[in-house]
């Protein structure tokens, strides 16, 4: 349930009186300060590839800091804690704000300093917590005195500052960061993998609109951007439960055995529910609500989700269950900008049908924003400050920790914001494994390292039954093709084997990794307290990098991930979207005709950005069952998980261990598009000569390791940086 006190905090009235005029604004910016942590760390050692342009418009954001962070600290240990006097009395956003908000006096010279320089749009945030602006890149070099050039990073060229930025010495130490001089928040991106969908592209005629549009919380009407075209290449045949529909290979893929399952076809809302215990409690989530945040909006969000609350037997979405609150001019995008805008509508559909299919009686709140940068940032800030939801969920996040100390300061103060007045925010943990091959060293992925968030891994969920048996992984996926096959049917395909390579004088099987639960050591983060004497200090103090070699840390750190859910895309759930119609009989599988030119499509998909609104839909149960018995919400989540029981063995507790496979387990994807195309896909269980020397060597045979996620990150019994301390089963957890 939303909080009873909903305060819009305009410093319009304030402001006006202390605007200053431009001479006394030159005379009180003559003294300078610098904003330290406020340079990328990857700018260092990137390619210089030019200078931005002096028209270019960018938005901004002056990040303030909060009054009193220390007493905010603590008052978020009182409130979280279980067993405190204090816990659960959480402070209600308006008494938060007059404890906390920053002085009225420094937002204000923070707008005079933005208006003198120019800048359009200069809005000031909830409780004044950042003032956003409109400016050109030649604006932010005479405002900031920073230059503005643009450097390659991996596969990007991105604008970037290399100088700490200059602000007046009266503001030093109420800047956290500026937001906006350079585009490393293009590098968020949402967290969903499927295995049957390829590349999103554009109409050929479209021709997109590259006008530009102003934030706002108001409905969105603009033109619209016709939906990218289906591109769908599903296996010929899949499992509904797995091992229902089983292939005997003519020979066997060792060291897999000859009979295999195939993929499962994505599971329902109900399966989802039988898995997690959901359909054996009586709350859905009622009075609860859940926020959505995410980048752009899809125009169609409603429409698909109506149409796979129908297709699925869940309440429609109406007035009452939903609503959005997205800026004006969103359905207007160019889907060629950096941020991938149809990527981020399909993780909007995926978050709405998670969320909607785990608790079908939640209230769910759709937070968009123009890009997946400074905009994006805004729309989260604002759906705390403003508490816009019980719950927040966030399918995204960096490939990495590549991010600022002051981007770190001015986050990590609103996640402490949103735990003083009971919101849960949570994170998805990201799909790259541990990232030691894409970043050279093994760690977890910003912002679900934070301490003050939940950070939600990803599982493979193997589905027995309808009454929810089933067994359940860390989800991490190796596939390897294999050799000279056909697929004759369902229960027949002809192979000689798994393709081979050659390497230093050895041939072995030629599997690749392709996806799996993030996690693993912060690099910005301590280790929280209520990490403390769970998770292994190995895990806390180890930086693992690519070269194998294992850096000793001083100090303990945060590990991530804290819970898991279903993640794997070969075990994945089924979402739905609207499409404009390829074509193709193969692209448009699974699609039903809208109009003559767009189609509703479902299919299979995974990632962490599932995992997280199912964990969103759990807590809005959980939070339900709480009100229900006069308990507070859950809110900050993570000291009220580390305490629970922890199960041994599957649906025996609240949260229930995930440890390895205990034989090799794999799974068939074939390929509808060519019949002699298919894979062996890994489940949580990796032919040992991938790695010839994992870290830690646990869980490894000659031919097998079992638990191995990616490189460094291996599940375990107790703690592990794949599945945290594990899934949720709704019965116990409610009583937890």
């Amino acid at each position: 349930m939303l909080k009873q006190v909903k305060v819009k905090l305009l410093y319009a009235s304030v402001i006006a009186s202390l605007t200053l005029s431009s001479a006394a604004w030159a005379a009180a910016s003559a003294a300078k300060a610098t904003v330290p942590g406020n340079v990328s760390t990857w700018v260092a050692t990137a390619a210089h590839a030019g200078t931005a342009p002096d028209s270019q418009t960018v938005t901004i954001a002056v990040h303030m800091a909060l009054s009193d962070l220390a007493g905010l600290r603590s008052l978020v240990d009182d409130v979280s804690k279980p067993g405190s006097p204090e816990y659960g009395h959480y402070l209600n956003p308006a008494a938060l704000r007059d404890r906390f908000a920053p002085a009225s006096a420094d937002v204000a010279a923070v707008e005079a300093m933005l208006k003198g320089a120019g800048m359009a749009n200069v809005q000031v945030g909830p409780a004044g917590v950042y003032v956003a602006a409109t400016a050109t890149v030649a604006q932010l070099r005479s405002a900031f005195a920073v230059t503005q050039e643009t450097y390659v990073h991996g596969t990007m060229t991105l604008r970037a500052n290399r100088e700490a930025p200059s602000i007046p010495a009266a503001l030093a130490g109420k800047v956290l960061f500026i937001e906006g001089l350079d585009e490393s928040t293009s590098l968020r991106q949402p967290h969903h993998v499927s295995a049957s969908q390829g590349d999103l592209v554009a109409p050929a005629s479209y021709k997109p609109s590259l006008t530009g549009h102003a934030q706002s919380t108001t409905s969105a009407t603009s033109a619209l951007t016709p939906p990218p075209v289906a591109a769908g290449n599903p296996s010929p045949y899949c499992s509904t439960y797995f091992g229902d529909s089983n292939a005997v290979l003519s020979t066997k893929p060792a060291p897999y055995n000859a009979t295999l399952p195939w993929l499962d076809c994505g599971y329902t809302p109900q399966q989802i529910q039988a898995a997690y215990g959901l359909d054996r409690v009586k709350p859905d989530g009622t009075g609860v609500t859940v926020g959505i945040v995410d980048a752009y909006a899809s125009p169609t969000l409603e429409a698909d989700g109506n149409q796979y609350a129908s297709n699925h037997s869940l309440p429609p979405l109406t007035s009452a269950n939903f609503t959005q609150i997205i800026p004006i001019g969103i359905y207007d995008v160019d889907p060629a900008a950096t941020c991938d805008p149809y990527s981020w509508w399909t993780e909007e559909s995926l978050d709405l049908a998670s969320v909607h299919g785990s608790a079908p009686g939640a209230k769910i709140v759709y937070i968009g924003s123009t890009d997946c940068n400074t905009s994006l940032t805004i729309a989260l800030l604002n759906a705390i400050y403003n508490y816009q939801a019980d719950i927040l969920t966030n399918s995204w996040g960096f490939g990495g920790e590549a991010v600022e100390a002051g981007e770190v300061a001015f986050e990590d103060q609103g996640y402490m914001f949103a735990a003083a007045q009971g919101q849960t925010v949570l994170f998805s943990s990201g799909d790259d494994g541990d990232l030691s091959q894409l970043n050279g060293v093994a760690s977890g992925s910003w912002p679900a390292t934070s301490s003050y968030v939940t950070g939600v891994g990803g599982t493979s969920l193997l589905l027995m039954n309808a009454k929810g048996k089933k067994n359940e992984y860390g989800w991490g996926t190796d596939r390897a093709f294999l050799a000279n096959a056909t697929v004759n049917s369902a229960s027949s395909v002809t192979t000689s084997g798994l393709t081979t390579v050659t390497d230093f004088g050895f041939t072995y099987a030629d599997f690749s990794f392709y996806s799996g639960s993030g996690g693993g050591i912060s690099l910005l983060e301590p280790q929280p307290s209520y990490q403390v004497g769970i998770v292994p200090s190995t895990l806390a103090t180890s930086l693992n990098e690519a070269s194998d070699s294992t850096v000793p840390l001083p100090t303990l750190q945060r590990v991530s991930p804290d819970v898991a859910m279903v993640a794997d895309p070969y075990t994945g759930y089924l979402y739905g979207e609207t499409y404009t119609i390829a074509g193709n009989s193969v692209l448009d599988s699974g699609c039903t005709a809208l109009t003559s030119t767009t189609e509703y499509c479902e299919m299979a998909i995974g990632g962490t950005s599932l995992a997280s609104p199912l964990m969103a839909g759990m807590i809005a149960v959980v939070d339900q069952a709480r009100l229900g018995g006069g308990k507070p919400l859950v809110g900050f989540a993570n000291p009220w998980l580390y305490g629970a029981k922890i199960g041994a063995t599957m649906n025996s507790a609240g949260i229930n261990d995930i440890v390895a496979p205990t034989s090799p387990t794999a799974v068939l994807r074939g390929y509808e598009t060519n019949l002699t195309e298919i894979r062996v896909v890994t489940i949580n269980s990796a032919p040992f000569v991938i790695y010839p020397t994992p870290f830690p060597l646990i869980a490894c045979t000659l031919t097998i390791c079992e638990g191995l996620d990616d490189v460094f990150n291996f599940v375990t019994p107790g703690y592990d940086d794949v599945t945290g301390l594990g899934v949720p089963y709704a019965p116990y957890l409610i009583k937890q």
